[in-house]
């Protein structure tokens, strides 16, 4: 499949059973949450998706408070990242979570292929400079906002960064567990 990005709202119906893994801090609750709510369930929805039976690369719970940012980058080592989000509706409204990128000099969206590296002269003594992290080398095309129960789903060599975090404390924070893909 080629399409780039996918945003699937309404997930799962459980969806509050994992936000309350989350911030739920006794480990013995967690235990008995984690298989009421099993992060297969997740897996298997991915895959459907996708069409294709998946492999988990990492999978981790975030919690991105107010002064929390997230840098531009990018994941050459997998397919896809799902990022699922878990904040409540109401302490989510008008915020905005993945953030896209184009690369200013390069024009790119995405990693450079062996192609496009020949092409700007990209090599591994220069990668690094060339894609800074400095977000005056990057335009931003697009960005998804924030909803419970929200999957995005995006070829992980897009440009992208996972937006500004809000709030102070688990209970008005950007939540969200992300999902490191590779087609399996």
């Amino acid at each position: 499949m080629n399409q780039k990005i996918f945003v699937i709202d309404n997930f799962f119906d459980s969806s509050l059973g994992f936000y309350d893994k989350i911030i739920n801090p006794d480990p013995e609750s967690k235990i008995k949450m984690d298989e009421l709510y099993p992060d297969r369930v997740i897996y298997e929805g991915i895959s459907f998706i996708l069409k294709s039976n998946i492999q988990v690369l990492e999978c981790k719970d975030h919690v991105q408070k107010e002064n929390d940012k997230s840098p531009v980058c990018c994941h050459v080592e997998s397919d896809y990242i799902g990022v699922l989000y878990l904040t409540l509706p109401l302490i989510a409204w008008g915020e905005v979570g993945i953030k896209f990128y184009s690369h200013k000099e390069t024009g790119l969206d995405a990693f450079p292929n062996t192609k496009e590296m020949q092409k700007y002269n990209i090599n591994t003594s220069n990668i690094n400079k060339i894609f800074s992290n400095d977000l005056k080398n990057w335009n931003e095309y697009g960005s998804i906002p924030i909803k419970h129960n929200r999957l995005v789903l995006f070829r992980s060599d897009l440009w992208h960064s996972y937006g500004d975090g809000f709030g102070s404390d688990l209970n008005t924070s950007m939540l969200y567990k992300k999902i490191i893909i590779k087609n399996g």
